[in-house]
């Protein structure tokens, strides 16, 4: 069922930046949460768009509920958001590992320790990327703290050494602590029961020709794909009937009012048509397709993510929530 693949408990979004990785970030969540799971948003060291979509103030480091003066609250489940930043992860992970708050200090607040790991290559992905596996491993009594996790992961010119990260630090690092943690990480990177990678793009060449190269690589690291999310397809601005009675009409009409619908109605169908061009590339992919149809308005909000969670919902077959 395609719905399954909206099941994961540890779920990654990437795609070239700018082409709506937090949107596409932010529909998931919203069909989580209306299906009643308790969900957890990670995103990594950037400015924060998921608490402002659903209208609420920066988060920063520290998990907090977003679900609260939001329409998100009427689906049953709770949307919970962390920006998390690589020197308030490594502390996390030190002190879990030292114990003691003092020790930590000694230790990562030697200059020569911090130069050290500046240098360390990935090491802000690292920390990152253990932080959000702590969240999946974390419990609340006898189960999962988390239904989902939704990872708006680094955009593709970063995302590779992301996702690969864990395994070259478990090949590298023979045994050990170290070891058993990047070890640990792979495994829930390449377990497609538990794991998505979504990919996002956009209906144009250089995003599609992106995507293309980025899906082999991740397929090549055995990495479980879930679907291709093209956002911003332009919506068809004629039936097939007026498309052909508009093909018709090859020169601009005489008055100047008409001639300026003219053109403009021209570069539309010139934009559908480079857009259908570019979908038919991304055909041939091994991941289900979501088309996101553009939504032409002045602010882009929680009425735009759930109109567009909607969509998904419809092409994913996935539950029917409430709010749909």
């Amino acid at each position: 069922m395609l719905h399954d693949l909206l099941d994961r408990r540890f779920v990654l979004v990437t795609g070239k930046g700018g082409v709506g990785k937090s949107t596409v970030t932010a529909l998931l969540a919203r069909i989580a949460v209306a299906q009643g799971h308790r969900t957890l948003v990670c995103e990594l060291n950037t400015r924060e768009r998921i608490p402002e979509l659903f209208g609420h103030a920066p988060v920063g480091g520290k998990v907090t509920e977003i679900t609260k003066g939001s329409t998100l609250a009427e689906g049953g489940g709770s949307l919970w958001s962390v920006n998390i930043k690589p020197d308030m992860a490594m502390e996390e992970y030190a002190l879990m590992k030292l114990r003691f708050k003092t020790l930590y200090k000694i230790v990562f607040d030697n200059p020569l320790v911090q130069s050290a790991i500046r240098l360390l290559p990935g090491v802000n992905h690292l920390t990152m990327m253990g932080k959000a596996f702590n969240h999946e491993r974390e419990m609340k009594g006898n189960t999962p703290a988390w239904d989902r996790i939704i990872i708006d992961a680094p955009a593709t010119g970063h995302g590779l050494t992301f996702f690969q990260l864990p395994k070259i630090i478990r090949d590298a690092v023979p045994a050990g602590n170290l070891h058993q943690e990047a070890d640990d990480m792979w495994s829930l990177l390449t377990d497609p029961v538990r794991t998505a990678v979504h990919l996002v793009s956009l209906p144009e060449e250089l995003p599609v020709q992106e995507t293309l190269e980025f899906h082999d690589k991740l397929k090549a690291l055995g990495l479980p794909l879930g679907a291709l999310f093209v956002n911003m397809v332009p919506p068809p601005l004629l039936t097939d009937a007026q498309r052909a009675e508009f093909a018709t009409l090859t020169t601009a009409p005489a008055d100047p009012a008409l001639a300026s619908i003219w053109r403009t109605a021209q570069m539309r169908l010139s934009r559908e048509g480079l857009a259908q061009q570019q979908l038919k590339r991304l055909a041939g992919l091994s991941m289900t397709p979501v088309q996101l149809p553009t939504i032409y308005t002045d602010t882009f909000d929680e009425a735009a993510i759930a109109a567009l969670a909607e969509t998904a919902c419809e092409q994913l077959d996935c539950e029917r929530p409430q709010w749909l």
